[in-house]
């Protein structure tokens, strides 16, 4: 197949010298990521001045050049090597490069496709500072959507810094949306009760995030939950009065139980507060769009509004509220976005909803029937997105063959049912333990299906990653993190929502854990998977003096730590031993490691909640 490819070319008895070029352009579309849809090589090399000069037809691209890493100046078209045209070439964000002899040409129709071709010109000229292969490359998205939201209230509320470094990934991957998810992290001017210990985001940070998104072409669309998962307020006396169950309930699937409320009770009082809550919240944002959330109302029907979903049912009663935040919405100009999870119960509900209310359908198992509920929602004419997950969170590790599975599935089937897109997710369940570090090959796989959705290897995943987050062409640490993500498969677990060392240690139910275990996996695999562990905690990587990598190593090695602790623990769990051999572990030295590492990267704020939860469940731990 080779020298067929390089006797098309003309290198096939050709000089030495000739065909290492082409060699060399062979390898340039695997160092491209996203990877290229369409990649056509061209005789012939483009040497690279220093520096290149640029000129943009469009003049309002010319704010690129402040935020692109290359080294460009501007000049007139006549002098400029890389020009950009103004055209249209059949999609908003497509863009079309040609590499010659003597200039670039890139195709664009908008600032976005500018930014796109930009980010892939860099990394070409990352592959070869000196020349690069001529070459024709042209892209465009299949899903027009691609966002991505973080949960920054589960006790983790990233740095500024943390954030504005994730915008410009999501920028590199092609994102266009960024959501951040919050229930009560927002510094709200009348509700300190709420937030004083959990360093929330202020009005003034979250326009600096809107306008750092909008730079780079990313739109920051506001997220506050409105109906369920309102825990974080309901705990406190002032708030009470707004509960569904004021003094708790008991729930058994999933199972919890808790002294305190969940959900807001449906009526005009809550909803006099949620709007008092949005006329704060949402002048920050210049997204015409809104996610308010009203997924899984847990007790709803149990207190408060108990006589009237017996009355008229349970979901009448939530279309009942979800009209009523709709139009709390629309009075301020935006369109609203929610959690389709109670629609899909009695999706024949559709039908009385307004064509400006947008389900996103989630979902975060390998298997979730995506295509079933697409299917459904698309017959009723609603714009709609389907949200897949990271699968990194209740997980020290991550479950990479669940993201992978999960994450195609849901590009695929948007793809096939004609929604909008993807909006990929990462959630922090039950204190955020997960290290920051996991959330990069699941997102990498999200933008390289939702821009082209062309399969891409964990080999190739891995060295991207070390290339655009790490800045080393062969480093190794990308991989490593998919092949620790793969600890589940190794121990043949596989409990939805879990990895097996989080489940040890945090069960809602640990009086059933040996059993639950013993339905999974055996010691025996369990020993395997800890050997496993201890063998990739003994890699000692090699890299110079990079924060960004030491950070990555950091929390590697706490996951692995973390899950090693996790599945001693399981072991111990499904082994008959002699009590009087049984001994209880130190961990002060694993939970001071888990703080700091939390700070590398995340506020004070929430880190002694995740402490406690997790010095709570090693507190059960012990070994013989």
């Amino acid at each position: 197949m080779a020298n067929n490819r390089l006797y098309y070319l003309g290198l096939r008895n050709s000089d030495p010298q000739k065909t290492i070029k082409f060699l060399m352009a062979s390898d340039l579309q695997s160092f491209l990521f996203p990877t290229p849809s369409k990649l056509n090589y061209q005789e012939g090399f483009f040497k690279v001045p220093q520096p290149l000069k640029v000129h943009f037809q469009d003049h309002s691209h010319d704010s690129l050049l402040s935020i692109t890493p290359l080294a460009l100046i501007k000049s007139e078209e006549d002098s400029a090597n890389l020009l950009f045209v103004h055209r249209e070439i059949g999609h908003r964000e497509a863009f079309k490069i040609i590499i010659g002899e003597k200039r670039i040409t890139v195709f664009t129709s908008t600032k976005k496709a500018s930014l796109f071709a930009l980010h892939q010109l860099k990394q070409m000229l990352d592959f070869s500072q000196n020349e690069i292969p001529c070459c024709e490359i042209h892209e465009r998205p299949i899903l027009d959507r691609r966002g991505f939201m973080l949960d920054v209230s589960r006790c983790k509320v990233p740095t500024m810094e943390t954030i504005f470094e994730l915008i410009d990934l999501l920028s590199l991957l092609r994102f266009n949306e960024l959501q951040l998810y919050i229930e009560h992290t927002f510094a709200f001017s009348a509700h300190k009760t709420v937030w004083q210990n959990f360093s929330p985001f202020t009005g003034a940070e979250i326009e600096e995030i809107d306008t750092y998104c909008k730079d780079r072409e990313i739109e920051l669309v506001p997220n506050l939950n409105s109906f369920g998962h309102f825990e974080r307020w309901l705990r406190h006396e002032p708030y009470k009065k707004l509960a569904e169950c004021p003094d708790g309930f008991v729930r058994n699937e999933p199972y919890m139980i808790r002294d305190h409320g969940s959900v807001l009770k449906p009526g005009l009082e809550s909803l006099e507060f949620i709007d008092s809550l949005y006329e704060e919240y949402l002048p920050h944002y210049s997204s015409s769009k809104f996610n308010v959330g009203l997924d899984e109302p847990w007790e709803l029907g149990q207190g408060f509004s108990k006589k009237k979903v017996e009355k008229i049912g349970k979901h009448r009663v939530y279309l009942e509220h979800l009209k009523g935040i709709l139009s709390l919405v629309e009075k301020r100009g935006k369109s609203m976005e929610f959690w389709a999870d109670v629609l899909l119960e009695k999706p024949e509900n559709a039908n009385y909803l307004p064509s400006s209310a947008s389900p996103i359908i989630w979902g975060y198992e390998a298997d979730h029937p995506f295509d079933e509920q697409a299917e459904v929602v698309a017959s009723s004419g609603l714009e709609y997105t389907l949200a897949p997950g990271t699968a990194t969170w209740r997980s020290f590790t991550g479950r990479w063959e669940t993201a992978r599975k999960n994450i195609t599935s849901a590009c695929a089937n948007a793809l096939k049912h004609n929604a909008k897109g993807i909006l990929l997710t990462s959630w922090g369940d039950c204190g955020n333990h997960q290290p920051w570090t996991t959330i990069y090959p699941p997102l990498f796989l999200g933008g390289q299906f939702a821009w082209s959705g062309k399969e891409a290897s964990d080999e190739t995943i891995g060295a991207a990653v070390d290339r655009e987050v790490f800045g080393m062409a062969s480093y190794g640490l990308g991989k490593a993190l998919i092949d620790l993500a793969q600890l589940d498969k190794k121990t043949d677990f596989n409990i939805p929502n879990n990895s097996l060392p989080w489940f040890a240690l945090f069960s809602d139910q640990p009086e059933k854990l040996p059993q639950n275990l013993s339905e999974q996996t055996t010691p025996e695999l369990l020993k395997e998977g800890l050997n496993w562990l201890m063998q990739l905690d003994e890699i000692n990587f090699q890299f110079e003096n990079e924060s960004k990598v030491q950070i990555a190593v950091q929390e590697w090695k706490l996951g692995i730590k973390l899950s090693i602790t996790g599945i001693r623990q399981a072991i111990c769990l499904m082994e008959p031993y002699d009590n009087s051999e049984k001994k209880e572990e130190d961990h002060s030295n694993l939970l001071g490691k888990f703080r700091e590492v939390w700070l590398l990267r995340a506020r004070k704020g929430g880190l002694q909640e995740a402490v406690d939860l997790l010095e709570k469940s090693l507190r059960k731990t012990y070994y013989h």
